[in-house]
């Protein structure tokens, strides 16, 4: 290939990748620029691990194969200096790792893969700027080689479509549909007119180009020919990964098939054999989103993340089909005998996911997380990951290589301080919360990993001190100064209101102590995390204290927020309770700059008044609960009901429980009787005249197998379900399952023989979400609706 003149470059990078070229390897990324999608290759591709120098010596004796070692000025954590040592392949690695490991040898950042490296030293996250020459095409792609990068920043739009498949129950190809902003459309197996509109049972239409093919390979053929016409940057669907090209793969090697999806004619792949996850999957160039997963990641919570339950939570609408139970059976009644309603069926569950995506803003919050932890866009979960990434090339240019992983794991730091409450029935109830309380504190009390390890070399003195006998030095901290960078880009998100951006920044802060105190993290260390934790027991008690000395009583505390109780009530609350937080942090800032000459990043926020409030018992006693209360308080939408922890906001309770619970408190901050709507809540029961809201829904967290005790009722539901139906997805992980409490015990729904047992309705549910209120107004649930016990 002929080289060209250098020339400036600016690209969003896709995917990243370790390829082999000639007689080596380089890294290779599949990125998007203002002039359409290329590669850039990157010639030095060796894995990349320390050790420290006076180690090198033994690793070479002992037949270690790296090809190349260096000299570094950059030191451990325990001071030593270290070299850097050059390996040619993954395989390599690994034996320097057992070699190492077998002789005692400590190896460093031995898990960092170079193609993430090379982009985390140059602080590199989503889009980079660099010089290339040109090598020509790859494919279809243009191909360069890139020579010097940095990061940079693009306003660029990537092109998506949403996809899914529908099959037999067998697994044998139907349809595959596509929809995007741009462009609609549906290839089916079979015969009939090429049309631009399909036409459901109901006889609705949708615009859509319905395209034929002859047979299942055709239709495999026809799927990889619109994925290079259309040529998406990212693949959006519910379970894409897991189901749909899961499916393809597999029906591809039925054929002897691969499916050229990717990039620069590359095929779908599996990192792993028959592993079909995201972790493991490998389609270069192009970026897949699973809805499950992301809304997951950006903290959206469903009682089930079925599309059709979450598009009518999201959308108000769900499947163009109606018997969604019984959804296989109709997808293979409709391929038979109605092919356009099965494209309609189809290109609707594609239209859905992509209005779930932009109702939830999911394209900009994938973007902006990688773009603030430099993980792979697409990749989700990774705390870890996105910590080192942040927090590696700072640390390299301070003169240290990251640890070796800890032999000790867990969490050995407390958690959230939790105040034990003051139950009762209140009026006039502050909430005080700090504002992201872990980073303020790591960021004020200066703790950092490489501030711990320079901070007990230094004099007493001159170090912060903090917990289980860690100091952390008061010279450029890391993280602490990370910390201020996202704190001051979230306040600016926020003013631009980029929820998005300011939700992912939020949740990256976050988990910075998480990552501090996990297992899976080299710089896990029980004095960090204990600094965190056990400085937030000390600011939550401080601050009761001083509240209480303004004449207020705190009746509950948990991790970053106090409740506090305006006995004598308030003309206005809203006011009282911002002059109070304000009092508060001024103590903070005077208390920190006194006793350790610090400045207070510690920020008390009026969060809500609940005009009426209550905090109940334990079961059985006079004892106060924890992280659960009820509250009522005024919004822009009126007086809205606040349940915390209550069954109210548990997805394993019945129908009937949860409204029953709603009425009850309802009723109580209203001042109505409480006695007669529970005995008419009761006689309706007892009658029959509720059955349809005493159905449970749980998901298995596993297989039917591998429950070690089967008394679980969901499990015996799933049991009876599957052996009675003959079809054994209804005992895999995952399957939800509907089922009632019967005189024989658990039965599912479709499969009920027992008549349903009210008793257990009224003693385990009613009972349960009414005694805590009845004790409250002094009065006796079995006395209630003991009438209505003697008819059972």
């Amino acid at each position: 290939m002929t080289q060209t003149s250098s020339q400036l470059i600016q690209a969003r990078v896709l995917t990243r990748h370790r390829v082999r070229v000639n007689d080596g390897y380089c890294l290779r990324y599949m990125v998007k620029t203002p002039s359409g999608p290329a590669v850039l290759d990157v010639a030095e591709g060796d894995f990349i691990c320390f050790c420290h120098q006076q180690d090198l010596p033994r690793l070479q004796t002992m037949g270690a194969r790296f090809h190349h070692s260096r000299m570094l000025e950059l030191k451990s954590f325990e001071s030593q200096p270290v070299a850097a040592v050059y390996l040619s392949d993954y395989r390599a690695v690994s034996e320097l790792t057992r070699m190492a490991t077998d002789a005692g040898i400590p190896l460093f950042e031995s898990d960092i893969r170079p193609q993430t490296r090379f982009l985390t030293e140059r602080y590199i996250n989503l889009d980079l700027k660099g010089e290339v020459t040109e090598l020509g095409q790859l494919g279809s792609l243009k191909h360069y080689q890139l020579h010097r990068a940095k990061t940079g920043l693009l306003d660029l739009p990537l092109r998506a479509v949403s996809f899914d498949l529908e099959c037999s129950m067998s697994g044998e190809l139907y349809s595959a549909g596509f929809y995007s902003d741009e462009k609609s459309c549906v290839l089916m197996v079979g015969e009939g007119p090429e049309t631009r509109t399909v036409i459901n049972e109901a006889g609705e239409e949708l615009d859509c180009e319905l395209i034929w093919f002859a047979d299942e390979k055709s239709l495999l053929e026809g799927i990889v020919d619109w994925f290079t016409e259309y040529d998406p940057d990212l693949i959006i669907g519910w379970a894409v990964v897991t189901f749909d090209l899961a499916l393809l793969h597999r029906r591809a090697q039925i054929y002897g098939m691969t499916l050229l999806l990717g990039r620069a004619q590359t095929p779908l792949a599996w990192k792993v054999a028959d592993k079909f996850r995201p972790e493991t999957l490998e389609l270069p160039g192009r970026v897949v989103l699973d809805g499950i997963d992301w809304l997951k990641a950006a903290f959206y919570q469903f009682d089930s993340y079925s599309l059709e339950f979450v598009s009518r939570e999201l959308l108000g609408e769900g499947k163009a089909i109606d018997k969604v139970d019984d959804r296989g059976g109709e997808i293979g009644r409709l391929f038979a005998e109605n092919k356009s309603a099965l494209a309609f069926y189809n290109l609707t569950d594609c239209r859905l996911v992509w209005d779930i995506f932009e109702h939830t803003q999911l394209f900009d919050f994938a973007l902006a997380r990688s773009r603030m932890t430099g993980l792979e866009l697409g990749r989700v979960g990774a705390s870890v990951a996105a910590f080192n990434h942040l927090y590696l090339p700072h640390l390299h240019r301070a003169g240290y290589v990251a640890p070796q992983m800890s032999d000790f794991g867990g969490l050995e730091s407390p958690g959230g301080y939790v105040m034990d409450s003051l139950p009762g029935l209140y009026k006039d109830v502050l909430v005080l919360d700090f504002k992201s309380l872990y980073p303020s504190i790591i960021r004020t009390f200066l703790i950092d990993p490489k501030g711990l390890v320079d901070g007990l070399l230094e004099p007493e003195e001159d170090s912060v001190p903090g917990f289980l006998g860690a100091r952390f030095s008061r010279h450029n901290p890391i993280l602490p100064g990370l910390i201020a960078e996202l704190a001051q880009m979230r306040e600016q998100a926020k003013s631009d209101s980029n929820a998005p951006l300011s939700q992912a920044i939020k949740i990256i802060m976050n988990s910075l102590y998480g990552v501090l105190g996990s297992k899976g993290c080299v710089f896990h260390d029980a004095r960090l995390a204990s600094s965190i934790t056990m400085r937030g027991h000390e600011i939550m008690k401080q601050t009761k204290v001083w509240i209480e000395e303004e004449g207020y009583r705190v009746i509950y505390g948990d991790t970053d927020s106090t409740f506090v109780w305006l006995e004598q009530g308030a003309s206005d609350a809203d006011k009282l309770g911002k002059q109070l937080v304000e009092r508060i942090n001024n103590r903070w800032a005077e208390r920190l700059n006194q006793e350790f000459g610090l400045v207070s990043w510690l920020e008390l926020e009026f969060e809500c008044h609940y005009q009426q409030f209550f905090m109940p018992t334990l079961k059985g006693s006079d004892q106060g609960s924890k992280k659960r209360y009820v509250g009522i308080k005024s919004t822009g939408k009126g007086q809205e009901l606040i349940f915390k922890g209550m069954e109210q906001v548990r997805s394993d309770w019945t129908p009937l429980a949860k409204q029953v619970q709603l009425e009850l408190y309802r009723r109580l901050f209203a001042g109505e009787p409480l006695d007669e709507y529970l005995l008419l809540v009761s006689e309706k029961l007892t009658a029959g005249q509720l059955d349809e809201q005493l159905v449970f829904s749980k998901r298995l967290k596993r297989n039917v197998a591998d429950y070690t005790a089967k008394s679980a009722p969901h499990v015996k539901a799933a049991q009876i379900l599957a052996e009675q139906t003959g079809d054994s997805r209804h005992a895999k992980r995952g399957s939800r399952i509907k089922y009632v409490m019967t005189t024989k015990g658990a039965q599912p729904v479709e499969c009920q023989t027992a008549p349903l047992d009210y008793d257990y309705y009224l003693q385990r549910q009613i009972r349960s979400v009414a005694e805590p209120v009845l004790q409250v107004m002094k009065l006796n649930y079995d006395k209630v609706v003991s009438s209505q016990l003697m008819l059972i």
